[in-house]
This record gives structure tokens, sequence and C-alpha cells, in this order.
């Protein structure tokens, strides 16, 4: 039995960590005069030439819209082709320079508030840069329940792909969680329109409420937050690659 939970850990560690990584930094500003500061020291930071021979991934500033009784008003989403690469990028970061000028910018016009390290599983849908609005969707699930849970996915990728305008995708938490939250759902929307309209016609959508009649028999839903991408910074990679898993060498 012991060899037998140990292979299915192994199992589980290898698929979460071969998965590329987006790492989420949430953090509170007090002011705009603030957050004006933090983007301009970001596009800075993004523009310098260390960055452009560093920096592999693509980072997302984001603004929240609205999530639940968090303090954090904005947050930075780091996507990255695997871990090591990230631990490669911010040891570089933290070191040099450049780093600590745009350190200094955040530190003295921000308040740390949450950070968790997510794998990202797989996308669904109709990948695209152009969608920048993201409902992030929270729930707890058993790690046995996985492979049912994609294919409840895919099931409904097949069912919705002739109308569903957006993309969504999978990611398993792999450190800085807690109770209420195991696993991500995000989807994502070119425009507020397209969000409204689609998210309205949820409740009499046949496959979208098949789709959720499994998962509730498999998951517990904890919660949903939305956000804005204010700015995204992709000349290294984009999010098409980040989530077809189709990085440049």
């Amino acid at each position: 039995m012991k060899k037998i939970i140990f292979t299915l850990i192994f199992l589980s560690s290898t698929f979460i960590f071969a998965n590329p990584v987006w790492v989420q930094y949430d953090f509170k500003v007090d002011s705009p005069q603030n957050a004006a500061k933090i983007v301009e020291a970001t596009d800075k930071l993004m523009s310098a030439s260390f960055t452009k021979k560093n920096f592999k991934g693509s980072l997302h500033l984001n603004a929240w819209i609205a999530n639940g009784n968090s303090e954090a008003t904005h947050s930075y989403a780091v996507l990255q082709p695997s871990l090591a690469e990230h631990e490669k990028w911010m040891n570089a970061l933290q070191n040099s320079s450049t780093g600590q000028e745009f350190y200094d910018v955040f530190n003295s016009n921000s308040t740390p508030v949450f950070q968790r390290v997510n794998s990202f599983i797989q996308t669904f849908g109709n990948p695209s840069n152009e969608d920048v609005y993201w409902i992030v969707h929270k729930f707890v699930a058993q790690p046995s329940d996985l492979e049912d849970i994609l294919e409840s996915h895919k099931d409904m990728d097949e069912r919705i792909k002739a109308d569903f305008p957006g993309q969504f995708g999978l990611s398993s938490v792999m450190f800085g969680s807690n109770q209420d939250v195991t696993h991500l759902l995000t989807v994502g929307y070119s425009s507020m329109a397209e969000l409204e309209a689609w998210e309205d016609s949820v409740a009499t959508n046949g496959p979208v409420q098949h789709f959720l009649e499994e998962m509730d028999d498999m998951v517990t839903w904890t919660g949903s937050d939305v956000l804005f991408n204010a700015r995204v910074y992709d000349s290294a990679s984009d999010l098409e690659q980040f989530v077809t898993k189709d990085f440049e060498e």
C-alpha cells in the first residue's frame, strides 16, 4: 500500500512540475500616484537591457476589479517556462542594480499581500494574446480526481468550441496554497462586454451546466475573482506560447 501511495504522489508531482508556472504576487497600493510610480518602474524594468538578456517569460501587471476580502489592489503574474527558470530570473534580478532600482520604488509605494506559485496544466477554448479580462475560479479537489476533472474540461471544450469566444485554463497550486484553494480555473476574454455576454448565458447553456454538475461532484468551489491586464510585457514570450507550452529555444 505504501508503495502504491508513493507512486501516485510521485506521478502527480512529476505531472505538476513538468508544466510551465505562473507566479502570482498580490500587493496593495494606497493611491493613484503610488500606482503610477509602480507602473513607471515596471515599464523601466521590462525595457532594460538586463531584462531582455535574462528574462525568458512574460509579465502581466494586473488590476483587481473584484477579489473578495483581499486587501490587494494589484497583482503581478509572472509566466515562466519552468520553476527553475523563474528561480534563475529572480536570483539574477535581486542581485542586479536594475532589480534594486525597481525594488526601491516598488517597496516604497506598495504593501505585499500574497504570493502563490501555480502550475499551468492545460488550455482550452481559443488561446489569444488579446484576452485581457480574466475570471479566476478557485476550487478544492483531491489529486485522485484530477484525471476526471481534466476529462470534464475537455468534454465541455468540445461542446462549446463553436460558440465560446474566449479561453480557459486549468492550473494547480504548487506553493502558497491554503485550505480554500488547490486549483484555479482561469477564463479569459478580450473585453468586459464579451465577458458579460458569455457569463449572462451560462445559466441557460446546456454544456456548461452539464460541466458544472460534473464538477460539483468532484470539487468544492470556494470563490471567483475578476481582474484586468493593465500592462502586458511579452517581449521574451507571450501568453499564447505559455498556455500552449510552445516556448522558443
